[in-house]
C-alpha cells in the first residue's frame, strides 16, 4: 500500500509548493500524469478484472470469432485491443495504452478546468477514482471521454454532446444514460429537487427487483436476478454514506457556487447522482457502476471548489481578527484532508476494487521466471 500513500502525500507535498511557481501548474499536472500512468501501466494482477482483460486479449488473437460474433464487448474497445494484440503477445501493452489514456485525459482536464490542480488530483485519489480505472476499465474509458462532454452542457452544445456521448458508448453503452442526463443535470438543484430525486430513491428501494429487471434489459445484459451476485446482491451502504457527505458540503454552499459560476449547478447535480447510484448499488451491486460516470467530475472538479468556498467562509468571518482566521481556515482544511484521508484508508483496508496488495509486472513475473 506504500505506493498509494506516496501518490496521495505527494500530490500535496509536491503540488502546494510546485503549483505557486509561475509554469509549475503546467509542471506539476505532466509529474502527476507520470506518476498516475506508472503506477497504473506496469501493475500485475492488480484490479479484479485485470486477468480477465488479459484473457479477452488473448482470446481476440487466437479466437476469431471472439472479435465477430462471440464477444458482447463494445467495439470501440475491442478492435484498438485487436490491433494491440496482432502486434503483440504481451497483454501488458493493453494496461499501458487504458493507462496512458486514463491518467491523459483526467490532467488534461484538471490543468484547464481546476484552479487548484493539486485539490483536483488529490480528490481524484482520495475517494477511490483512480482505483476505478484499475477495474472496469472499458466504463473508465467512456467515463473520462464523457468528462469532457460535460463542457457542452455549459455552453448549450447539445449535439457536440451527444457526438461524445456516443463516442463514449462505442467503450461500454451505459454511457448512453448520459443522454437523459444532459437534461436532468440542468435541473436547478435546490430542496424540490433534491425532495423529488429523493422520493425516486425510495421507491427504487420498495420496487428495486422489477426496475433491475427494466434496467437489465438494456445495460450490464449479461447479469441475471437471481444467478449473478453483482445483480442479486448489494454492496454496503458506507460508499454511499461518504459520497453522500460530499453532496452535502456541496448543497449547503451552492448558492454561492453558482452565484461564481452558473455550471456548478450541474456539478453538484454530477455529485448528488454519484451518490444516487451508489446508494442504488446498496440493493443490487451492479448498479453503482453508473456511478462511475459522474465520479471524475465530481471529485476533480467540484470538490476542490467547495473546499475553497468554505475557506472563503472563514475569510469573511474571521478576516479582521489574523489569528481567528488562521486558526478556522486550518481547521477547514485539516477536516477536509482528515476526512478524505479516512476513506482512503479505508478502502485499502478493504481492498477496493482488487487494488491491494500492488505488484508492479517486474517483481511478480521475475518471481515466476525464479520459480
Amino acid at each position: 500500500m506504500l505506493v498509494y500513500y506516496l501518490l496521495l502525500i505527494g500530490s500535496l507535498a509536491i503540488g502546494i509548493p510546485l503549483c505557486r511557481l509561475k509554469h509549475g501548474k503546467k509542471i506539476y499536472c505532466g509529474l502527476a500524469g507520470v506518476a498516475l500512468f506508472f503506477v497504473a501501466a506496469f501493475r500485475e494482477g492488480v484490479g479484479y478484472d485485470y486477468y480477465l482483460y488479459a484473457s479477452w486479449f488473448f482470446g481476440t488473437k487466437n479466437e476469431p470469432e471472439f472479435l465477430l460474433a462471440g464477444s458482447k464487448l463494445e467495439k470501440g474497445f475491442l478492435v484498438p485491443m485487436k490491433f494491440l494484440a496482432d502486434a503483440t503477445d504481451d497483454y501488458q501493452i493493453m494496461f499501458v495504452v487504458i493507462a496512458a489514456v486514463i491518467a491523459a485525459a483526467v490532467m488534461i482536464y484538471i490543468y484547464f478546468y481546476t484552479e487548484k490542480a493539486y485539490l483536483g488530483v488529490f480528490f481524484f485519489l482520495a475517494f477511490g477514482a483512480y482505483f476505478n480505472t484499475m477495474c472496469f476499465m472499458r466504463q473508465r474509458i467512456a467515463a473520462v471521454i464523457v468528462l469532457f462532454a460535460i463542457r457542452y452542457i455549459k455552453k448549450k452544445q447539445f449535439f457536440r454532446f451527444l457526438a461524445l456521448v456516443l463516442l463514449a458508448s462505442t467503450f461500454h453503452v451505459s454511457a448512453l444514460v448520459m443522454i437523459v442526463f444532459y437534461f436532468l443535470l440542468q435541473v436547478k438543484m435546490n430542496w424540490i429537487s433534491l425532495g423529488v430525486y429523493s422520493g425516486a430513491l425510495v421507491l427504487y428501494f420498495f420496487f428495486s427487483e422489477a426496475a433491475i429487471e427494466f434496467i437489465t434489459q438494456y445495460f450490464y445484459t449479461g447479469y441475471q436476478l437471481g444467478e449473478d451476485p453483482e445483480i442479486t446482491n448489494g454492496l454496503g451502504p458506507v460508499y454511499a454514506i461518504f459520497f453522500g457527505i460530499l453532496f452535502l458540503l456541496a448543497f449547503s454552499v451552492r448558492k454561492r457556487l453558482c452565484e461564481k459560476d452558473k455550471f456548478s449547478n450541474v456539478l453538484i447535480n454530477i455529485m448528488f447522482f454519484d451518490f444516487f447510484f451508489e446508494a442504488m448499488g446498496v440493493k443490487h451491486g451492479v448498479l453503482s457502476r453508473f456511478a462511475g460516470l459522474f465520479i471524475i467530475p465530481a471529485l476533480i472538479a467540484l470538490v476542490p471548489r467547495v473546499v475553497e468556498e468554505y475557506a472563503e467562509l472563514c475569510r469573511e468571518k474571521f478576516g479582521k481578527d489574523r489569528r481567528k482566521l488562521i486558526i478556522s481556515r486550518t481547521a477547514v482544511l485539516t477536516a477536509f484532508a482528515a476526512f478524505s484521508t479516512f476513506v482512503y484508508s479505508y478502502m485499502l483496508m478493504n481492498n477496493y476494487n482488487g487494488v491491494v496488495p500492488y505488484q508492479t509486472v517486474s517483481v511478480e513475473r521475475g518471481e515466476e521466471d525464479a520459480g
